[in-house]
C-alpha cells in the first residue's frame, strides 16, 4: 500500500537543492554538535539554510543553538523556528519539551514521517538533518522519503566506535544513499608523524580505508567547546568551529 504522504513530503522538499544527513554509529561522538554548528556555519555564510532535528530520544540541538522552542506557527502545515543568523530550526522536542518520547518501531516512523509531512521548509540552499545514532527505522524512513539526501558519519578515534561505524557504512551502502564521507570528532594525539595519524595506528583512518569511504576531517578535541554550547557566535568563532568550517568548505564546491 502507497503511503498518501510520500507525495506530500516530495512537495514539502521539493525547493530544497542539498539535503545533508548527519549520522552515527554510537551516540556521545558528536554528531548533533556537528549538524547543528554546520547549519550555523551555512546560515551565517548566507546560504539559506534548515537544521531538522530528529533525533527523538535525544534531542539536543536547541540547547547547541539556544534556541526558542515555542510551538510552530500553522500555516497549512508548521513554518520552522527562527535560529541565529536566520536558520530555520525544526525539533521534535518543540513538541515533547524536555520530556522523553517513548516511542518504537512503527510509532517512531510515523513521528518522522508526519514531521517530514507537515513542516513547510520552502525554499532552502542546504537542509541539515540530524540522525538518531545507529541504524534504524528511522534511517530506513529517510532513505524512503529524502531520496536525495547525502551522508556524513561522524565517529570519535575510539576503535569501538569506528567498528560500529564500519558496520553502520555496509548498511548505508546496501541502502544505496550517497556516502560523502566520515569526519573524526575529538581526534587524539594531533601531532605529525606520530602513530595516531597513521593509516595503521588510527583506527577511523584504518575503517576508511578498508570501507573505501573518505575521511573529510579530523577534529581536536577542545576543552574550551563546552563553554561555547548555547553561544552560536562564539561556536563558529572558536576553533571547533573554525576546524569543522574547513571540512565543509570543499563539500561546498561540489
Amino acid at each position: 500500500m502507497i503511503d498518501p504522504r510520500t507525495a506530500v513530503i516530495e512537495k514539502r522538499l521539493s525547493g530544497i537543492k542539498k539535503i545533508l544527513v548527519f549520522t552515527s554509529g554510537k551516540g556521545g561522538v558528536g554528531k548533533s554538535l556537528c549538524s547543528a554548528v554546520s547549519a550555523l556555519i551555512l546560515a551565517k555564510r548566507g546560504f539559506r539554510t534548515g537544521l531538522l532535528d530528529l533525533d527523538l530520544q535525544g534531542a539536543s540541538a536547541h540547547i547547541i543553538l539556544d534556541a526558542d522552542l515555542s510551538f510552530p506557527e500553522e500555516a497549512h502545515g508548521i513554518l520552522p523556528l527562527k535560529a541565529p543568523f536566520g536558520l530555520n530550526f525544526m525539533s521534535i522536542a518543540s513538541f515533547t519539551g524536555d520530556e522523553p518520547v517513548p516511542l518504537r518501531g512503527s510509532d517512531v516512523s510515523n513521528a518522522i514521517i508526519e514531521l517530514l509531512t507537515v513542516t513547510i521548509w520552502g525554499e532552502l540552499d542546504f537542509l541539515i538533518v540530524d540522525m538518531p545514532p545507529g541504524i534504524g527505522d528511522e534511517a530506513l524512513d529517510l532513505v524512503r522519503f529524502m531520496r536525495r539526501s547525502e551522508s556524513i558519519i561522524i565517529s570519535s578515534p575510539s576503535l569501538v566506535a569506528a567498528g560500529v561505524v564500519k558496520r553502520l557504512l555496509s548498511i548505508i551502502y546496501e541502502l544505496n544513499m550517497p556516502i560523502l564521507g566520515v569526519v573524526e570528532n575529538m581526534s587524539r594525539n594531533w601531532n605529525e608523524g606520530s602513530l595516531m595519524t597513521s593509516v595503521s595506528g588510527n583506527p577511523v583512518k584504518k575503517m576508511c580505508k578498508e570501507s573505501a569511504v573518505p575521511l573529510l576531517g579530523s577534529i581536536p578535541f577542545f576543552p574550551a567547546l563546552e563553554s561555547e554550547l548555547g553561544f552560536p557566535a562564539r561556536l563558529i568563532a572558536g576553533d571547533f568551529g573554525k576546524s569543522l568550517a574547513g571540512i565543509l568548505s570543499p563539500l561546498l564546491r561540489r
